[in-house]
């Protein structure tokens, strides 16, 4: 890969800005937050502290789940060169959901001290989660990590990280703050009269297709509306994939994002979709994102304006859906990964046909497999897993089915920005990515790292 002369005389280097300065983080412990801490570890070396703030969870208090999330693999390189990095770590624990983030005095008198930049990752991911509880967390929680910013003294920056499908009422989506689809003042006096039916939900979140992306637009106009003197970013990732080299290669930890449609896929047992073969899925992978959010807060320059970035893939290098078929289904022919002779993908627009191949492709032989199974002694699943299935594509079903042109052209001016050196340690241009290299990637890593094939 080749770039442009950079400028090393007169240009501060990302590592250089990050030299003795300490930053808080929230959602840490999540798919992005994981790669993002130990991007920072790893290339940051200089890096004062990384204050994380972790809520207890399975009996597990935040020192004892940082423990557990610094053993995981992708740590492997921090430890092995640079284990004295570990130690710059700072657990504290809390909840963007509570008030106050859920800390003590003394942790956020600490951070009031020495914190300079901000990033807040945590979110409520659930598209089924009820609309009160998207608020609370989407909302309220950005509101709560905004409040603690106005209070450090030494504040650089905030670093909102919401999602390419917050507006997707527009087609061609830009790197600007869109006016709030509603008044969130409006939709807690509702939410205190009574709790919405799901025909309710669906008029109040005015055309988002789900709770978590109408929250996320409202916590962005939230943002933007009350930063005050705070310098604020606002960055837009679309579909959150695997990791293309960092921090390794393929990494992935969950289910999330298009992970199960493309194992489904892959596997044989999802044999129809409703799409078209031109419609774009915009995939960006988790290491871009996370290099972004890097150096964007590096870059922030103080403004009365919040900053948007758009990572995305699909106006700089789009990847169509049968493009994307057809790589999938490649690799799994390859590697043996099908249960079903030849894995077909058939598209449709039309839900009543979707539903009949459904049933005649999927279901049935779900259900005579079972019987087979049953008659063999052996456990039934092909039934169960036909559920999952289903769960996943309904979930997915209003991202299959539609297209946008998500604009990135400020990500790639930022990139373009840095010096040689930065743009090797810190990728995130989107034109870079090369789809048939990826997707191969992406599907090792669901093979290796969720399925733990060998």
């Amino acid at each position: 890969m080749e770039y442009p002369v950079g400028t090393e005389d007169t240009y501060e280097s990302i590592e250089r800005h990050y030299a003795g300065k300490s930053v808080f983080i929230t959602g840490g412990t999540g798919f992005l937050g994981k790669v993002f801490v130990e991007k920072l570890l790893f290339s940051c070396t200089n890096l004062n502290k990384i204050f994380l703030l972790i809520r207890e969870k399975n009996k597990s208090d935040a020192t004892e789940r940082i423990k557990q999330l610094l053993d995981l693999p992708m740590f492997d390189r921090v430890r092995k060169d640079r284990p004295e990095n570990l130690e710059k770590i700072v657990a504290l624990s809390g909840d963007v959901g509570l008030p106050n983030l859920g800390m003590r005095e003394e942790d956020e008198q600490m951070l009031i001290e020495k914190v300079s930049h901000v990033f807040h990752f945590a979110a409520n991911v659930k598209f089924n989660e009820t609309l009160k509880v998207a608020m609370d967390t989407n909302v309220e929680g950005t509101r709560r990590v905004l409040n603690l910013c106005k209070r450090l003294k030494n504040i650089e920056v905030f670093v909102y990280v919401s999602t390419a499908y917050s507006n997707t009422d527009n087609q061609v989506l830009e790197e600007i703050v869109y006016p709030s689809p509603a008044s969130i003042d409006e939709i807690y006096r509702i939410l205190d009269k009574e709790v919405p039916n799901e025909d309710q939900v669906k008029r109040l979140i005015c055309g988002r297709p789900n709770t978590y992306t109408f929250a996320k637009a409202l916590a962005e106009s939230l943002v933007n509306k009350e930063h005050g003197d705070v310098p604020t970013i606002i960055i837009r990732p679309s579909i959150v994939s695997a990791s293309m080299c960092e921090p390794l290669m393929g990494w992935l930890d969950s289910w999330f994002g298009a992970t199960a449609l493309i194992a489904t896929v892959a596997k044989g047992l999802n044999r129809i979709l409703l799409s078209k073969t031109t419609n774009i899925l915009d995939l960006i992978p988790v290491d871009y994102v996370s290099n972004l959010a890097v150096v964007a807060a590096a870059k922030c320059q103080r403004s009365k304006e919040v900053t948007v970035y758009n990572c995305c893939t699909s106006d700089a290098n789009p990847l169509t859906i049968g493009e994307l078929y057809r790589l999938i289904t490649e690799d799994s022919v390859k590697h043996n990964f099908h249960e079903i002779i030849c894995p077909t993908l058939l598209f449709t627009q039309s839900k009543w046909l979707l539903n009949i191949v459904t049933l005649i492709m999927q279901t049935i032989p779900a259900f005579i497999g079972d019987c087979w199974l049953r008659l063999m002694g052996k456990p039934p699943r092909f039934m169960k897993m036909q559920a999952r299935i289903a769960l996943i594509c309904s979930t997915l079903q209003y991202f299959t089915s539609h297209s946008w042109q998500m604009k990135c052209q400020r990500t790639r001016d930022l990139f373009s920005s840095l010096s040689v050196s930065d743009r090797l340690e810190f990728p995130f241009d989107p034109t870079h990515i090369e789809w048939d290299k990826f997707i191969p990637i992406y599907c090792m890593g669901i093979r290796k790292f969720l399925l733990k094939e060998s």
